[in-house]
């Protein structure tokens, strides 16, 4: 294991490395994944001639989104795929990247990706579905990225997920997504049960996951056989968007591998078109398997591998949105294993600024319920924990940079009286130090107080503000470290 999290450790100093660049360099490797994946189209690498077909045309949910044949395709191990020398971080070379990787596919035995159908072909069907195999970590066949079934494709549907011996479908779409049908209800309702050609499938159980996800259990009956199938439905991811939550995504590729067990079946993953939501679970599930067995490679590239899972479905991870969403779940994933294996791995910038200047935060949003996870496993918590807490003894005050909360008041006279009581400075004291500390965490937050992180705190761990305004102003609820080395404190601290 040591040599993966060497690996991780590796992939997110160098993300971290990039700093205000990030956005530039991100933007800049998505922009060279979607050139020479049309390079791809123009120079005939891969074909997308039977969903062209005429008799096949209607059965594409969208016309410029066609499963492809590619005469060369590498996923397999990402070890085979990476020389010895590796790759770097990023993609070509270019102002943001210092040198281009090599990248030097290896022809697969059967060089075909396209989902190609063999159940009941005999009563007249053809063998065309828009789906296309994607390789996984141990070069098999690991997942069936498709399109939502239209009305007329349901049957090509289960004829896939009872030929593949399918047991877990990914769905990252809703039926109608604003004001549009984005995929046909293939599933069964609660006390209605769905008859499709020869399928006869049931509901047996529906649950919530978590906030987002709902999970349920279909009973699918053929020719007097029976099978479970688990369906995993994402129910608040945005067309060509990214979740609100990352926690909740890893819960879902973790809870599909613990519903699918060790069986060699593939994962049918879908959205709408099947592309770009599907791309994201797909790469986050392949990189998740990476990390499980140990198979990261020294300096990782997910570049090499978003585009090599572009070789094998067309347009995965679809917008640069969804690549620097993706960027920033590995990470937290990635984290997330390093603080298991080592509780005081740290890789937070000082004061517990974010890892990354992003809209996306790496912290678990406390308005979503926590989803519990087996323990035992590399990843057990996929939020990312506070650092330990700074050894600290001085208290230092904090300046108040708003003005005098709203209310206290009204009138000229009464703003300026407000803005005299309110105290210029808050103090900031350690823990262990504040007087109400062992009362508060008796009976909780005291009213009014915006709760603090639970993680673990020493001696000198800072909690929030008190003896002055609980809203707004400069610092309040952080941890405020001491400066470092022979230097004052910054200007707008004041030692008490």
């Amino acid at each position: 294991m040591s040599c993966s999290l060497d690996a991780a450790r590796s992939f997110l100093k160098q993300l971290e490395a990039r700093g205000v660049r990030e956005g530039a360099v991100l933007a800049y490797e998505f922009s060279d994944i979607r050139a020479r994946s049309a390079s791809w189209k123009t120079d005939s690498v891969c074909s997308t001639e039977a969903g062209s077909r005429p008799e096949n045309v209607r059965k594409n949910r969208y016309k410029d989104v066609l499963p492809s044949v590619c005469e060369c395709t590498s996923m397999g191990s990402l070890l085979g795929m990476l020389s010895p020398a590796g790759f770097h971080l990023g993609g070509r070379q270019g102002p943001c990247h210092p040198q281009t990787p090599r990248f030097s596919p290896l022809p697969l035995a059967d060089d075909k990706t396209r989902v190609i159908l063999s159940l009941l072909q005999e009563e007249g069907h053809g063998d065309y579905i828009n789906g296309n195999f994607i390789r996984g970590t141990d070069g098999s066949q690991a997942y069936i990225a498709t399109q939502g079934p239209l009305p007329h494709t349901l049957l090509d549907f289960w004829r896939l997920i009872w030929e593949f011996g399918v047991k877990v479908i990914l769905m990252a779409c809703q039926e109608i997504e604003n004001g549009q049908k984005k995929c046909e209800r293939y599933w069964a309702q609660e006390q209605e049960p769905l008859q499709i050609g020869l399928f006869c499938i049931t509901l047996t159980r529906e649950t919530w996951l978590n906030a987002d996800i709902t999970l349920r259990t279909l009973q699918v009956t053929f020719q007097k056989e029976s099978r479970s199938v688990y369906q995993l439905q994402y129910m608040s991811w945005p067309d060509r968007g990214v979740p609100s939550n990352p926690d909740h995504v890893l819960a879902m590729v973790e809870e599909a591998r613990r519903l699918q067990g060790s069986g060699p079946s593939p994962l049918c993953v879908h959205c709408s078109a099947g592309c770009g939501r599907t791309g994201v679970l797909c790469t986050l599930d392949y990189v998740r398997q990476l990390l499980l067995t140990q198979m990261i490679p020294p300096n990782f590239s997910l570049f090499n591998v978003v585009l090599e899972i572009r070789r094998q479905r067309p347009a995965a991870i679809q917008t640069e949105e969804q690549y620097r969403f993706l960027y920033h779940t590995v990470a937290q994933m990635f984290f997330s294993a390093l603080q298991n294996a080592s509780p005081h791995y740290q890789n937070l910038k000082e004061n517990c600024a974010p890892l990354y200047d992003d809209a996306f935060s790496l912290r678990t949003s406390h308005t979503l319920p926590a989803t519990a996870r087996p323990s035992g496993r590399v990843l057990r918590s996929i939020s990312v924990p506070g650092p330990p807490g700074l050894a600290m003894a001085d208290t230092y005050a904090v300046v108040q940079k708003r003005a005098a909360p709203a209310g206290t008041g009204t009138g000229a006279g009464a703003r300026a009286r407000g803005a005299e009581e309110t105290p210029l400075y808050s103090q900031v004291t350690p823990r262990a130090r504040r007087p109400q500390a062992h009362a508060e965490d008796g009976r909780g937050p005291l009213p009014g107080r915006v709760p603090v992180d639970q993680s673990p705190a020493g001696p000198g761990a800072y909690e929030d503000v008190v003896d002055g305004a609980q809203t707004g102003g400069l610092g309040f609820n952080l941890r405020i470290g001491r400066p470092k080395g022979p230097r004052d404190p910054p200007a707008e601290w004041t030692r008490v």
